[in-house]
């Protein structure tokens, strides 16, 4: 059963642009990555002013679902439900563009033996943040379909966390040469690639309380 009747088309259409503008800004945290990764500094600093603007957009969007909600008391039963999980959401753009002026500022020297590694937590937790973004989007539809995203965001979390951890044991079981301040750096750009999964982790709980209490 759908969430909206015609009348909440306004809304329907917020949450749409909304949904989208955190899809375009975990794509490019991914793609601000591998730029960085490849040293492809004007491709990068691209990256770092797009998510800037994306994070921006997704912000605008979500103050005008908070206004339709608010206003036109659209959804009495699923409101504060929807709003929460809307706002869970928006700390995936910010987490995002958070991670590509952390690199653009401090600017982490990623030995030759991590960069695929590095490569890979991003990939994994982008791909946590779109199977999130479609489970949500199944969620404002066809609800009962929603489990099965929520356990695939779980499983790339899970990817995630495994990969995190043997970088760390790359990092600090004497394979790479650098000093252990530069080491607690990487350990640290690990842990930030990784935030977004964690991130999408948190809100597919929140989906799943959700999705139970509309099932009832």
């Amino acid at each position: 059963m759908k969430i909206f009747k015609d009348r909440n088309k306004e809304l329907e259409m917020d949450i749409d642009l909304y949904l989208n503008s955190l899809q375009k800004g975990s794509n490019t945290f991914l793609e601000g990555v591998k730029s960085y990764l490849r040293d492809e500094v004007e491709q990068f600093n691209d990256r770092v002013k797009q998510i800037t603007d994306e994070e921006r957009e997704a912000d605008e969007h979500l103050v005008n679902i908070k206004y339709v909600l608010f206003k036109y008391n659209l959804i009495p039963d699923l409101s504060a439900d929807l709003l929460e999980l809307m706002d869970s959401m928006d700390d995936i753009n910010d987490a995002a563009k958070e991670v590509l002026l952390n690199l653009q500022v401090i600017k982490p020297n990623i030995d030759p033996s991590l960069i695929d590694d590095f490569g890979h937590i991003a990939k994994k937790s982008n791909k946590a943040v779109e199977t999130l973004i479609k489970g949500v989007r199944l969620y404002l539809t066809e609800f009962r379909t929603v489990e099965d995203y929520i356990t695939k965001t779980n499983l790339f979390e899970s990817e995630v966390d495994t990969l995190l951890h043997n970088v760390k044991l790359k990092i600090f079981g004497g394979q790479i040469d650098c000093t252990f301040s530069e080491k607690l750096l990487l350990e640290r750009f690990a842990n930030e690639l990784a935030d977004l999964s964690d991130i999408a982790e948190k809100v597919a709980s929140k989906l799943s309380v959700y999705k139970f209490k509309r099932s009832i």
